[in-house]
């Protein structure tokens, strides 16, 4: 709940609105889809990935229905030894759950984040607030202002069928 907190607290210093919905807790991305086709929302949503490679962590944002396959980061990540991280690690680094990871905004500010660039090909982005209950829409280019002002470094990429991409 404290990173629920965290992220209305900056959606507000940064004065970015925003659409809230409560729903049934959230399990996977598809039951997500499902609860927020029902509230009747424009959205594109989220999927939010924490790896862990060489003794680091790092969080990967895409759309909800991409494939992200951890042996394409080897080279950002510096190891072909990538796995996904455990929820013991989530709950101690993030307060929160697997299911549930918010795409910004974390205490570890040494976490580097990954952003699918294709998220910005629409107009809204929808994620759990580390708080499977609810959903959050904000704007695309209200989540561009909020990873922009974030302290963690933040790339944005773009995957093919063959690499990743970074773009600069």
């Amino acid at each position: 709940m404290e990173q629920y907190k965290k992220i209305h607290e900056i959606l507000k210093i940064l004065n970015i609105s925003f659409d809230e919905i409560g729903h049934e807790p959230s399990t996977s991305c598809e039951h997500s889809k499902e609860l927020r086709e029902k509230a009747g929302l424009e959205w594109v949503g989220s999927k939010n990935i924490i790896f862990h490679a060489k003794w680091k962590f790092y969080l990967v944002t895409t759309l909800w229905d991409k494939d992200i396959k951890a042996r394409k980061f080897k080279k950002e990540f510096g190891t072909k030894d990538i796995r996904f991280a455990s929820q013991e690690e989530i709950t101690s680094l993030w307060l929160g759950v697997i299911g549930s990871i918010a795409p910004f905004w974390f205490e570890n500010r040494e976490v580097p984040v990954f952003v699918d660039s294709e998220i910005f090909e629409h107009e809204y982005f929808m994620f759990n607030p580390s708080d499977a209950w609810k959903s959050v829409r904000v704007r695309t280019q209200d989540l561009k202002k909020i990873y922009e002002n974030m302290k963690n470094e933040v790339k944005f990429f773009t995957l093919t069928e063959e690499e990743l991409i970074i773009n600069e």
